[in-house]
């Protein structure tokens, strides 16, 4: 079940502009893009550069750390098909600005852990000794 929370009202998120509100322990980076609102989480997945401080062009957030780009629709990253940031719904409603969350879906950054197949799992030996004794480890 999705619930939605006030964040901001939309006076306060010009056109072109975003904030940085924080919803419980979530920072969320919210976007006001070409009439139309999106929120992300402001943690880019590459190395944690807050996405609400970076630019947009053409729908996708460009990370102000590393120039890593992500959708702002999608959350998907331009350069790691495999990376994703975290998205938000959002509704517009009397000049306030709704993000939702899902109360029992878990963040999930990228793609899920998968695990190794049986036949692959295998211990590597740790070697205790030098083979050539005047050797130091």
């Amino acid at each position: 079940m999705i619930k939605f929370i006030k964040v901001l009202n939309t006076e306060d998120l010009p056109i072109g502009k975003s904030a940085i509100v924080l919803v419980g322990d979530q920072e969320i980076a919210v976007f006001n893009y070409k009439k139309e609102y999106f929120a992300v989480a402001n943690k880019c997945p590459h190395k944690g550069g807050p996405l609400g401080e970076g630019r947009v062009q053409e729908g996708i957030v460009v990370c102000p750390n590393h120039e890593w780009r992500f959708e702002l629709k999608t959350g998907n990253s331009m350069q790691n098909p495999e990376m994703k940031c975290g998205v938000y719904p959002v509704r517009v409603k009397d000049e306030k600005i709704y993000v939702g969350f899902d109360q029992n879906k878990k963040k999930i950054y990228g793609k899920e852990a998968s695990a190794l197949p049986a036949s692959l799992k295998f211990k590597i030996p740790t070697i205790q000794k030098p083979i050539n004794p005047e050797e130091e480890l």
